[in-house]
């Protein structure tokens, strides 16, 4: 090997694995047929690229890889170009996890192709494509052990987010407890997990409509680190991303915003307080969407603090956050607020009080927990990120709300 080359790594060795999350509509379909289509190209000299697809659905007859499979076969001087594995009945969300592991390890370990494109369904959480490649299986093994995830990719209707958001700010509060995410709140979980967000079908949008901009205010106030990309009919160039390397085990499941800012805090705060960011960042002064934390150690009253984001709170578009109230002194709350949903669930037992019921020793405590005790309440505490437009100069006002739903 040339001295002036570097070596390879066992990673860059791996086959590179493209993935594309969205919503049903989006435009996913046809911006992997329109990739697939470039395949004859994408080679080197006469010899056309090797790619195979993955096309993942939730209903017994998949359309989707329908569409892509007659696409393929229209390319008939190319036999073996291109494989595409179709998968139905499941969503990565669960029982379909396993089904796409073991495709992309398949296809991975085949040796004849160059790249791995998937289309996810339209209701999959992209931190459960994620975990297939970061998480060690029963047997220590992770699909990064076969494929590399070169880059996750949320496509989105800018038309219809556009619209979603002004019904989300327009119907009034919808507030769930547990149960199936409402489909906006997942829509900004897609975004919040991208390395590159695709905004795609911009030729129905209007200047006057201003639902580009609108969209990519959005995008940029909830996971800063993405790239966004404006395209019409799925139309981008194959080198968009081929050899990228844009996903990144450690920063791109804590691109959202608000695991930025409780990430931010690292140290006990005072009883009760609302911290601003250190200083206006760039996306603030560009787009207007600021973030504050609010954290207090005393606990919420339970029914004040659901009349409070029933009620909404000025310029929050997205809130989210770990809460305890005396009605559950035991029970780890967290709220979500995506535009005019609310949704609370329990994730878990505060280790105080699995110290208190004798399950757990004080010593026995995480780093992560330490860090986050104070007496007379252990890690009991009140951190919720709260996201949107305006909020650093509405302060005053947020602070007082959500203090007035503390009990003392």
């Amino acid at each position: 090997m040339p001295e002036n080359v570097p070596a390879q790594t066992a990673s860059e060795s791996l086959t590179p694995v493209t993935v594309f999350c969205g919503f049903l509509g989006a435009g996913k379909t046809t911006l992997l047929r329109h990739l697939l289509a470039q395949a004859p190209h994408a080679g080197h000299g006469s010899t056309p690229a090797r790619w195979a697809a993955v096309v993942n659905d939730v209903a017994a007859l998949n359309i989707d890889a329908a569409t892509v499979r007659a696409d393929i076969a229209a390319i008939a001087d190319l036999p073996g170009a291109t494989e595409l594995v179709a998968l139905s009945d499941g969503c990565v969300c669960c029982s379909g996890a396993d089904d796409l592991g073991e495709a992309i390890a398949r296809l991975a370990r085949d040796g004849r192709f160059s790249h791995i494109w998937v289309e996810a369904s339209g209701v999959a959480d992209p931190r459960g494509i994620v975990n297939l490649f970061t998480r060690k299986n029963p047997f220590g093994k992770t699909l990064s052990d076969h494929a590399r995830l070169a880059a996750l990719v949320t496509v989105i209707d800018v038309v219809a987010m556009a619209a979603e958001t002004t019904k989300a700010a327009q119907r009034g509060r919808v507030t769930t407890v547990g149960g199936e995410r409402p489909l906006f709140e997942l829509m900004l979980e897609q975004i919040e997990c991208a390395d590159v967000v695709v905004l795609n079908q911009c030729d129905r949008a209007t200047p006057e409509g201003g639902e580009i901009q609108r969209a990519e205010t959005l995008i940029q106030g909830i996971n800063t680190r993405a790239e966004i990309l404006n395209t019409e009919h799925g139309q981008l160039a194959a080198e968009t991303f081929l050899g990228r390397q844009r996903f990144d085990p450690r920063q791109t499941p804590a691109s959202a915003r608000w695991i930025q800012e409780l990430n931010r805090l690292t140290s006990p705060a005072p009883l009760a307080a609302l911290r601003p960011e250190p200083a206006p960042a760039y996306h603030d002064l560009k787009y207007g969407i600021s973030s504050l934390v609010y954290r207090a150690r005393a606990p919420f009253d339970a029914d004040r603090l659901g009349v409070l984001f029933a009620t909404g709170l000025p310029g929050v578009i997205r809130a989210k956050g770990f809460f305890w109230t005396t009605r559950s002194p035991d029970e780890m709350g967290f709220v979500s607020v995506a535009g005019g949903v609310v949704r609370w669930e329990t994730l878990s037992v505060w280790w105080a009080a699995r110290i208190a019921a004798g399950r757990a020793r004080l010593e026995d405590r995480p780093a992560s927990v330490i860090a986050n005790w104070a007496e007379p309440h252990g890690d009991r505490r009140q951190e919720i990120v709260l996201i949107g437009t305006g909020v650093r100069e509405r302060e005053t006002e947020l602070k007082a709300a959500i203090e007035n739903c503390l009990t003392s």
